[in-house]
């Protein structure tokens, strides 16, 4: 299982922190989490994989937690 963590202004869009799905990258992972957030396939969004800063296409591996940040995150 994969946690995505929304975090900031994603939050409050979302209404949600944490949840998880099954994908196996990034792109996967947003497209599963809910088809009405076409605001989170915005690719200026900041991504992170297990805590370190990652690319959009970033494959994923069960256990991984990703987060999705606004754009204006500072690595």
């Amino acid at each position: 299982m994969i946690t995505l963590l929304f975090f900031a202004r994603l939050a409050e869009l979302t209404g949600v922190r944490r949840m998880e799905t099954m994908a196996s990258n990034t792109p996967q992972a947003l497209a599963d989490a809910r088809p009405e957030w076409d605001f989170l396939r915005d690719r200026s969004l900041r991504v992170a994989v297990n805590r370190r800063w990652a690319h959009w296409d970033t494959p994923l591996s069960d256990g991984d937690e990703v987060a999705f940040l606004p754009p204006w995150a500072s690595p």
